[in-house]
């Protein structure tokens, strides 16, 4: 009897994915590792899903759920998580911040430290993958700066990561060129030799790196030891906002006092930066935590306006018409003078920011934006104008990052849900897309929006409101 093939097995890649079974699966992901793949990375689950569908060859998503759910679904989820989290690394991968830890971080823990009995650094790789970064860590120690007394200092770097698969990579340590191309040539020569096709790291320098199996969101992982260096670089993308903040929890936790945690660019310890202070060298920033002795002050150092709050005022008021009106150079200019006074920095740098948007002049507003956010971090308008110029830019998923952002900072910010609702459209989630336009709609209702006009003076708040509402009739009943 001939036995037919599942389509899976066979190697289709069309077999339907029905909602409410993928929202099972994210449940049982984020039970199972805390990785959030409800909303961005949708299309990375669907294609790992099929793979190991394929593999096992299951013909519906139903059987892998219930594979999942079983008591021992625990191995094939930890199978799944590993197709999630596998990412492309490299050796120096942000040489600016390696650079900052070898010139700064290094220096300053040292000289602070230099008395201690145990004169011992301990660093985290928390999230290693396969691991280039805790052997950078490494690499670094010994390049740092020649002139500093390294004699008697000892360092301990311990690399963590949730992928069993990666872990194993990186104890082998084999790499490829490719994962090389950062680092100086002078320092593949001393620390790497080549064998069957691929570069080896010396085992001296791998003696300072262990690593160890665990989610940072579970109690034990980072151990009862404390890091005085944690980098924890493009981790919590993967996680929720409520998870996000347990994270920094556990992190904040985890380091000395006056410790350092290093995150990747696109991450800020926003709503959660008590206690740990925002520091800038040479352009290139880090945050530290309040040392024993000191309670550190709030991060934002933002400048209110000064006693003359009635006169500022007027002035900001007269710069917002000029915008109204579309007088682009009138604006620009008095915004300068109100920028150049010194008084509320962040809402006239936002008013230029707005300025140079209209202006098609996205650099010029990404930097005004990141000037607010070196002021507060916490300032949703910002990253809400980050969200629109990456989408204008054709970069979706820094979008939605940054629209979500701004969203759980404040959410009253009208053009947050039209351009999220706007993107989820284009992509084809229908669903998402209505769930942000009827927020959108309901909030105006209860009169709870900001129509934040600084950046959208063109649009008026009912247009808006009528199109997310037109939208949300219109698209009902596609999904």
């Amino acid at each position: 009897m001939r036995v037919e093939a599942s389509p899976l097995a066979r190697g289709r890649a069309d077999v339907p994915l029905s909602a409410w079974q993928l929202a099972r699966v994210c449940e049982l992901v984020e039970a199972h590792s805390g990785l959030d793949f409800r909303e961005a990375r949708r299309s990375l689950l669907e294609s790992s899903l099929r793979a190991r569908m394929r593999h096992l060859d299951i013909p519906a998503l139903e059987g892998y759920v219930a594979r999942l759910s079983a008591p021992e679904g625990a191995e094939e989820c930890d199978v799944l998580v590993n197709a999630l989290t596998i990412t492309e690394t490299q050796f120096l991968r942000d040489p600016a911040q390696f650079a900052l830890l070898t010139r700064h971080i290094l220096p300053t823990l040292m000289a602070e430290r230099g008395t201690d009995p145990d004169r011992r650094l301990r660093i985290c790789s928390a999230g290693c993958a396969s691991g280039e970064e805790p052997y950078s860590l490494a690499i670094s120690w010994r390049e740092t700066e020649p002139a500093l007394p390294r004699d008697g200092w000892t360092v301990e770097i311990v690399g963590i990561d949730v992928n069993r698969e990666m872990l194993e990579l990186a104890r082998r340590r084999l790499y490829a060129r490719r994962s090389l191309r950062n680092l100086d040539p002078g320092w593949i020569r001393r620390y790497f030799t080549q064998a069957e096709g691929a570069f080896e790291l010396d085992a001296g320098l791998a003696a300072a790196v262990r690593f160890e199996r665990g989610s940072l969101l579970d109690e034990g992982t980072l151990g009862s030891e404390r890091y005085d260096v944690v980098v924890c670089k493009n981790v919590s993308i993967y996680f929720s906002g409520e998870t996000t903040r347990r994270l920094v929890e556990r992190l904040h936790a985890a380091l000395t006092p006056g410790g350092y945690l290093l995150l990747g660019h696109s991450e800020s310890l926003w709503q959660r930066e008590n206690g740990l202070e925002l520091i800038e060298h040479e352009g290139v920033f880090c945050y530290r935590k309040a040392a024993a002795a000191r309670v550190a002050a709030p991060a934002a150092n933002v400048r209110n306006p000064g006693a003359d709050a009635d006169a500022y005022q007027r002035r900001y008021a007269a710069c917002l018409d000029w915008v109204r009106n579309a007088d682009w150079p009138r604006a620009e200019d008095e915004v300068a003078s109100l920028i150049a006074s010194g008084d509320g920095l962040v809402p006239a740098e936002l008013l230029m920011a707005g300025i140079h948007a209209h202006l098609g002049r996205y650099a010029e507003a990404s930097d005004c934006a990141e000037r607010v956010l070196r002021l507060n971090s916490l300032e949703p308008k910002a990253h809400l104008l980050l969200g629109m110029i990456a989408a204008r830019s054709g970069r979706s998923d820094d979008a939605i990052a940054a629209l979500r952002r701004a969203l759980d900072l404040d959410g009253s910010l009208a053009l947050g849900y039209f351009w999220l609702g706007n993107l989820y459209r284009d992509r084809g989630h229908i669903e998402r897309a209505c769930a942000e336009y009827a927020r959108a709609v309901t909030r105006h209702d209860h009169r709870e929006l900001d129509f934040t006009e600084e950046f959208a003076a063109d649009l008026r708040p009912a247009q808006i409101v009528d199109f997310c509402r037109n939208s949300l009739e219109r698209l009902r009943g596609t999904w």
